[in-house]
């Protein structure tokens, strides 16, 4: 995701084992273990996951050096020896300033130390001898001005800071152990904090994928530029989304998405890399899943203007890591309850563009009977602004019935949204639950004419589960229970507890 150099590790001792808190040595031994699955693990996706990416999606790794970053003074000498060499070997130590001399613009502030540069309208890819060919580095600048042209050209994201006096720097290094990937960061050059890119020689193998890390580090290079408030997630997943813009035929993104539909209790803002959430893989690639947003966002709400909207939210902020997505989509003008419970029904049937690279998100329950009840499960309860679905078999409908399902969300939430979707692979109708704001109980119907089948959507919204000091290595889960039955006929969403939508695809609280 992203980088500043400091806050104020620089000035903090190396914090020796005998006197480190708990809370960072589970840090330290979490980052540690981030840093050795890339890097010696001697493979580019984690073994022990439950898919095999298509083509083997290589990581961006610039949270994880964020976060090394930020918790730099809890590594020994050795750790940081080591990691420095991987991560940037050109310098002493992680955390040293760039100290190219000063260059006449309109080259790279940083100046020039690799044995060969290819310099193009607004980049400087720089490379030595060995780490890959003069064409791969062309094609590689190429797809950096192809990316520039539309995330900046076409769509209108602002450009990296530096820009358009000075070239972004992009180099290519050996990344030890054989491991591929790239991360963004930022050093201070010429009065500010300019962004450059670190891109691992071993990516070049791996057939079109520099295509996409073109695109993908450039976003984060543009996201810098909006300031630092959003949460890590946010980075990850709007650069993700971009992909599709850039190079709408690579379809990588796809990889990524999928975690999602494994794991679609984790929450909309889990990451790895804030309060010690590093020890999940599920975790860790679950930042770039959550794309899935701002496909939605894009597809079904505001298009790329809402998506830059969101980030705009970040410019009138002072802290770090510290806005919330559903603050950011307030302020961007849309009520995020609203946004959230089409999200969920547009998930439940995932009717997106490019659908036949989606998968549909794993079931908590497949319902194939009814009366029937159901209550949420230890092994998928939904994390704050997660989600469960609940699907009820089609064939259980007839002409004139509808379901009618009550719900009652464990109130330790701070609110739930739930709602009723009908549909196989797009949204015929749905309805959103009406709940009791001190109970969380309410009842919703809907048409069944067993067409198509119904699924209950629920996601619990807890406003703790934020920031930067959150643990998603430990969240807070949330129980529900439930109870479905056949009615005559839908009632017409009067009375307390009930709501209906109007229209395809469309739905009110």
């Amino acid at each position: 995701m992203f980088s500043i150099v400091g806050l104020g590790a620089v000035l903090m001792s190396i914090a020796g084992a005998a006197t480190m808190s708990v809370e960072d040595q589970r840090t330290r031994d979490e980052l540690r273990g981030q840093f050795d699955a890339h890097f010696h693990s001697g493979a580019d996706h984690p073994s022990h996951l439950d898919w095999e990416p298509h083509e083997g999606r290589i990581p961006c790794l610039t949270g994880m050096v964020q976060s090394l970053k930020d918790n730099w003074h809890l590594f020994d000498a050795d750790d940081r020896a080591e990691m420095t060499g991987v991560l940037a070997p050109w310098k002493h130590d992680l955390l040293d300033g760039m100290s190219g001399p000063d260059v006449p613009a309109p080259g790279s502030c940083f100046g020039y130390d690799s044995d060969n540069n290819i310099d193009t309208d607004h980049f400087s890819v720089q490379w030595d001898d060995g780490l890959i060919t003069s064409t791969q580095a062309q094609a590689f600048a190429d797809s950096l001005e192809e990316s520039w042209d539309v995330e900046v050209g076409e769509l209108g994201w602002r450009e990296p800071a530096g820009a358009p006096r000075y070239k972004m720097l992009v180099r290519v290094e050996d990344m030890g152990g054989g491991g591929a990937g790239a991360y963004t960061t930022v050093d201070w050059c010429a009065g500010e904090y300019q962004a450059y890119v670190v891109a691992s020689s071993s990516s070049f193998s791996s057939g079109d994928w520099y295509k996409t890390m073109a695109c993908h580090e450039l976003h984060h290079a543009i996201q810098y530029d909006y300031g630092f408030a959003h949460e890590f997630w946010w980075w990850e997943a709007s650069a993700t989304w971009m992909e599709e813009h850039v190079y709408p035929s690579l379809n990588d993104w796809a990889n990524a998405l999928y975690v999602y539909s494994l794991v679609p209790y984790m929450g909309l803002n889990a990451n790895a890399n804030s309060g010690g959430g590093g020890g999940s893989e599920y975790l860790f690639y679950h930042t770039y899943a959550m794309g899935i947003f701002g496909m939605f966002l894009d597809q079904h709400v505001g298009g790329n203007e809402l998506m830059m909207a969101t980030w705009e939210e970040g410019l009138s902020e002072s802290c770090q890591y510290c806005l919330w997505l559903p603050d950011a989509v307030e302020g961007a003008g849309e009520d995020f309850d609203a946004v959230y419970a089409e999200f969920l029904a547009t998930n439940a049937v995932m009717e997106y563009d490019d659908r036949v690279w989606l998968s549909t998100p794993a079931l908590s329950d497949d319902v194939y009977s009814l009366p029937a009840e159901g209550e949420s499960s230890y092994e998928d309860r939904p994390q704050s602004l997660g989600h469960n679905f609940i699907r009820f078999d089609g064939d259980l409908g007839g002409s004139g019935d509808a379901l009618e399902i009550t719900f009652d969300g464990e109130n330790l939430a701070d609110s739930w949204i739930a709602v009723l979707v009908r549909g196989h692979f797009t949204v015929d109708e749905y309805v959103v639950f009406e709940l009791s704001s001190d109970t969380q109980y309410g009842t919703a119907q809907l048409s069944f004419d067993g067409d198509a089948p119904i699924h209950l959507a629920v996601s619990p919204v807890y406003e703790n589960a934020q920031g930067y000091s959150y643990n998603w290595g430990s969240p807070d889960d949330f129980d529900y229970t439930w109870t479905a039955k056949i009615v005559d006929s839908v009632s017409g969403g009067e009375g307390e507890g009930e709501g209906e939508g109007e229209g395809e695809g469309e739905g009110e609280g």
